[in-house]
């Protein structure tokens, strides 16, 4: 693998990316758009800027990328694990790095998700497509985005998280567009993860949707099919209304499966409140073991931030007192009762 070319880098590039790009261009007297640049989309900005191609190379932010780009080719880290794979434990520690307690859930990603993709010849041989895609589920604050996005950065896959609501435009077929450039970038970088946060957001059921927005998921359901027919690809769906979504997408044949995420329990709090713990100056002698018992109900956010507002005081009595202070029993008292 060796430096990729200009228009090999202008087929990974976004939308966003290419628009910077020609906006640079433009300035620098390389590209000469007909139009206002707003005005394309990321198929028409890569066709104006390969007519240039061959003076693009003088661009800074080109140069930047086209290293970029070589370095990730020559080290080759989206090209998926061999098998054998490390043993569940051993997974687990390397794909949730700082995601603590979990691990039902944790272990049904990796075995519906990763697996899957890491080892397609056999996952074809067994039957099982090598194109997951699950929903992950559950109330807010319980650490559904967090889980996905550990996940994701630590596959060593392609992956791109998407914000759903900032895919929905006015403007007539463009969010069907942005959805199909998502996926082609995603089927051209293979072993990929897309990572759909609100995906309730935009493909709620039809019959109560916005009628400009129904194409939107007809769209979105037919890359869904063209992804399980191509393999590598992975979805993951982040929701906590999966009752809204359109039925379509429930359909076994779409979704495969739903992981749902429950608030911690006892253990899983004490391990997050000694974790969060251990990187802050905390007062010797506090029984992480009665504040996880005094938690029942907390969401994970929510002990991030009980263990953040008892910093807080901290913070503020080193402010007042002109010195280092610790984070005590009676900080966490009082952060208790601001909840």
């Amino acid at each position: 693998m060796g430096v990729i070319t200009i228009e090999e880098l202008l087929d990974r590039l976004d939308r966003r990316e290419l628009l910077q790009i020609a906006r640079e261009g433009r300035e620098a007297g390389v590209v000469r758009p007909i139009y206002p640049l707003t005005h394309y989309d990321a198929n028409n900005l890569r066709r104006l800027l390969r007519r240039h191609a061959d003076r693009l190379g003088r661009l800074a932010s080109v140069q930047a990328l086209l290293e970029r780009y070589s370095r990730r080719s020559r080290s080759e880290p989206h090209t998926g694990p061999t098998s054998p794979l490390p043993p569940l434990h051993v997974l687990k520690e390397k794909l949730f790095p700082e995601v603590y307690g979990m691990d039902a859930e944790k272990e049904a990603l990796i075995e519906a998700v990763y697996l899957p993709i890491a080892l397609p010849k056999q996952a074809l041989h067994y039957g099982v497509p090598p194109a997951p895609a699950i929903l992950i589920e559950g109330a807010p604050g319980n650490g559904k985005s967090y889980l996905a996005r550990r996940f994701a950065r630590a596959s060593g896959f392609y992956y791109r998280i998407i914000h759903t609501p900032a895919l929905a435009s006015k403007w007539y077929g463009e969010t069907e567009g942005r959805l199909r450039s998502i996926f082609h970038k995603a089927f051209k970088n293979a072993p990929a993860l897309l990572i759909f946060e609100e995906i309730d957001s935009l493909f709620p059921d039809r019959e109560h949707n916005l009628e400009w927005l129904n194409g939107a998921t007809l769209q979105f359901l037919l890359l869904m099919d063209e992804a399980k027919e191509r393999g590598g690809v992975g979805i993951i769906g982040i929701t906590n209304r999966a009752h809204r979504l359109d039925p379509a997408l429930l359909r076994s044949e779409r979704f495969d499966r739903r992981i749902y995420i429950t608030p911690p329990d006892k253990e899983e709090r004490y391990i997050i409140l000694t974790r969060l713990a251990k990187s802050l100056p905390m007062a010797e002698g506090i029984d992480w073991n009665f504040w996880a018992e005094t938690t029942a109900g907390f969401t994970r956010a929510d002990l991030t931030r009980l263990v953040r507002q008892a910093g807080y005081f901290a913070f503020l009595r080193h402010y007042r007192e002109r010195q280092p202070q610790v984070i005590t029993e009676a900080d966490l008292y009082r952060a208790l009762k601001s909840e």
